[in-house]
């Protein structure tokens, strides 16, 4: 059975698909809440990003940077300093910031992650290879020439917690359970999207999916359905949820199962 915060995201993200931008930053803050109720900081943290996210997309960049420090405080309390999950909330807050044209805070969120890439992959991995680029673009912004061996010389990563705190388990952002390692072992099964992405890693697509059981006959309705990437391959599900919306389905479509051409009538080839 679902969580309550993970209910409600699932409605913000339902919002969306409608272009209900006001309902769906209501239910994140919702979800926000629920989450804290649990006493899991991975939990609000993933919340908080989705808000962050959100507001990225509206062109809300300093709303945005704020969600995202808040993200990337809660992460460094439950999964450490060096973890790769804050590089990319700090890619995130360092995108926010450049938007504004306070490059030099960006250059100083980058470089942090950068840090932990290294840290955690080495010099040579794609991820810190996508760190360096990032670097690359915004020194070119600055009419500077970014230099690897000027790594040496920093030391601004993020302050440590007061307590350590032992890692929490990362919570997936496609089924929402949790998991440990490099990704969610129940979303990289048979008929996941196997395109390589990065090393180790698999590109997530966005696909429709329902969100509850749709029987056989009905009418797809806005909201019996949202965007995710869970169990669908690239060839074989729909990308725009306009696709579906209208149509009548053919058979059952369970609870989390992406929709295929085969199971709506008159679907788009």
């Amino acid at each position: 059975m679902p969580e309550q915060w993970e209910l409600l995201k699932i409605y913000a993200d339902n919002a969306l698909v409608t272009d209900n931008l006001k309902g769906a930053e209501d239910y994140l803050w919702q979800a926000i809440d629920a989450a804290a109720q649990t006493g899991s900081l991975v939990k609000v943290a993933l919340c908080l990003e989705s808000l962050g996210d959100l507001y990225y997309k509206q062109a809300k960049f300093s709303d945005s940077e704020s969600i995202y420090n808040d993200c990337l405080d809660k992460q460094i309390s439950a999964l450490g300093l060096e973890h790769p999950e804050l590089a990319k909330t700090l890619h995130k807050i360092s995108a926010c910031q450049s938007f504004q044209n306070k490059l030099t805070q960006a250059e100083d969120s980058l470089k942090q992650a950068l840090l932990i890439h290294m840290i955690a992959y080495g010099t040579n991995h794609p991820h810190t290879n996508w760190s360096i680029t990032a670097l690359q673009s915004l020194y070119g912004r600055q009419g500077k020439t970014f230099d690897l061996r000027e790594i040496s010389n920093w030391g601004n990563i993020p302050a440590a917690p007061a307590v350590a705190l032992e890692p929490e388990p990362l919570i997936c952002r496609t089924c929402h359970r949790p998991y440990k390692g490099a990704q969610c072992t129940n979303c990289t099964q048979m008929r996941l999207a196997a395109v390589q992405h990065f090393h180790e890693e698999l590109e997530r697509l966005t696909v429709v999916c329902s969100n509850k059981d749709i029987r056989a006959g009905s009418i797809i309705a806005m909201g019996s359905i949202h965007m995710d990437v869970r169990m669908a391959s690239r060839s074989d599900s729909f990308s725009d949820v306009r696709q579906v919306l209208g149509k009548s389905t053919k058979r059952l479509i369970p609870e989390g199962q992406a929709l295929k051409p085969s199971d709506v009538e008159d679907a788009p080839r």
